[in-house]
């Protein structure tokens, strides 16, 4: 298994092409806008290597070790410590781990369907899928899941869309593989993995079989380009001090927009083209995974910003008030019914054919829920307890101006035996948390899908017509038939 060293040094290697801010990136492991996300997978590394039960899994077909953002699930247990990961991780990276959630749920996703399409199609997809995912785990490859496409007129399906490239889709079908067109949007991490996992983003007709298209590409093939995301927080890093950053040293999610201006893929490497009847299926079973893990991260999120929280009200000597606590107490419920709704998807998770595992859909859609919920709660909630000063912070460098520094000094402190550059720290902290400068709020509703998606699951999921007639029964409206 790497280290976070090794995977830093692998990163060397890539030479994917990226933009930001209008420039061309140079050096990802130099730049503001990437090296912050590298440091988060390395993170990822560095705690897999110590084996635990929790950052590491046994494969069942290297038979070794191996990080368990690159595990199968086989069982309910494994969708329960998969969701742990997640809520263990995010309070120490503050931040997102370069779309290794995302890569987890597209390779559950991708061996439970492509099973499914070889035993009815007679298709070899995946045999191939299987040979991609030892490799990946035998070279302890980061893999991120790429799914949302541009989408273009929300109103029409991609097949009928006035340009077809806002849907990623196959120009070509040839004899050794496949070239794709178009793009996939708010790719976290998608630059700096060493794999990323394509899927379609939606149900796909009869007539639309050209965008059926699942495959696997390294972030620098040829025709692949790569736009960064450009939140104020990212700018920031550009004409500030590491005092401004808040969570200097992870604080970026690393997103791209990332074009297929003709790229080639390899057959060994494509796992779906133009099986249009399996994508529903596909789709649901990776969005179940990534709303597992999702509803698990900002939960993290949430009991993160409650310690944020809790250290500036210490900072502001209101630690003891009681509707600072009262406060505090709510995130950390709001936060517990996430994380506890998302193990409970997990608990009662059902089989597929392949053996795989996927969460129940009625718990992980309210898990989803739950945890946007708790998310903004915590945001307003924490915006209440640090007060003002969250907007009207002074800059870092305002600390090294011997014209003002002294004011600074003097009146943005707090308790006297709390240094004020400290206390500006946390504020900084907590802004970027609670979204004023970054992109965590607003991904917690987006990523994994809208909350109108998780509401719609949720109702097909309910077994409303069971209910209803169970309170006709007891009404005495209907009888109940009993077996004699």
């Amino acid at each position: 298994m790497m280290t976070g060293k090794d995977y830093v040094e692998s990163v060397k290697s890539m030479e994917p092409v990226v933009y930001a801010f209008g420039e061309k990136v140079g050096s990802l492991l130099e730049h503001p806008c990437f090296r912050p996300t590298i440091n988060a997978v390395a993170l990822t590394y560095d705690l897999a290597t110590a084996k635990s039960d929790l950052t590491t899994a046994e494969s069942p077909f290297t038979g070794t070790k191996i990080n368990r953002f690159l595990h199968v699930c086989k069982s309910p247990d494994d969708l329960i410590r998969r969701a742990q990961l997640g809520n263990f991780l995010t309070p120490r990276h503050g931040a997102c781990v370069g779309a290794r959630c995302a890569g987890t749920g597209a390779l559950n996703a991708l061996f439970a369907t492509t099973f499914e399409m070889d035993q009815k199609l007679g298709t070899e997809y995946h045999k191939r899928f299987l040979q991609f995912l030892e490799r990946v785990q035998r070279e302890d490859l980061a893999c991120s899941g790429m799914v949302t496409d541009a989408k273009g007129d929300r109103s029409l399906s991609p097949g009928k869309q006035a340009d077809p490239d806002v849907f990623l889709h196959a120009t070509e079908v040839r004899g050794d593989g496949i070239v794709v067109r178009g793009a996939k949007a708010h790719q976290s991490g998608a630059a700096v993995a060493h794999e990323n996992i394509v899927v379609p983003t939606t149900t796909l007709g009869a007539d639309e079989k050209k965008f059926a298209v699942a495959f696997a590409i390294p972030p620098d093939a040829p025709g692949m380009i790569h736009i960064a995301e450009a939140p104020a927080s990212n700018a920031r890093r550009f004409i500030g001090d590491e005092r401004d950053f808040g969570n200097y040293a992870y604080g970026v999610h690393g997103s791209t927009h990332v074009i297929f201006d003709n790229v080639f893929v390899p057959w060994e490497r494509v796992f779906m083209c133009g099986e249009h009847e399996f994508t529903g299926t596909l789709v649901q079973r990776f969005a179940a995974f990534q709303r597992l893990a999702t509803a698990a991260c900002k939960s993290g999120h949430c009991n993160l910003v409650c310690g944020a929280a809790a250290v500036a009200a210490e900072y502001n000597g209101c630690e003891k008030i009681s509707h600072i606590r009262d406060k505090i107490t709510e995130m950390f419920f709001q936060s517990a019914l996430a994380f506890g709704t998302a193990i409970a998807a997990g608990y009662t998770s059902t089989s597929t054919p392949s053996g795989v595992y996927v969460p129940n859909p009625l718990m992980v859609n309210a898990a989803k829920l739950q945890a946007v919920k708790a998310v903004w709660d915590a945001s307003q909630l924490a915006c209440d307890i640090v007060g003002g000063v969250v907007c009207t912070a002074p800059a870092g460098k305002d600390f090294a101006n011997p014209e003002i520094a002294g004011y600074i000094d003097k009146y943005f402190r707090g308790k006297a035996e709390v240094s004020t550059e400290d206390r500006i720290r946390i504020v900084r902290l907590v802004e970027y948390l609670i979204g004023q400068s970054s992109v965590v709020p607003t991904e917690s509703v987006h990523g994994a899908g809208p909350a109108a998606t998780q509401r719609l699951m949720i109702r097909m999921s309910a077994n409303l017509d069971y209910l209803k007639r169970c309170a006709r029964v007891m009404a005495g409206i209907e009888k109940l038939e009993r077996a004699e």
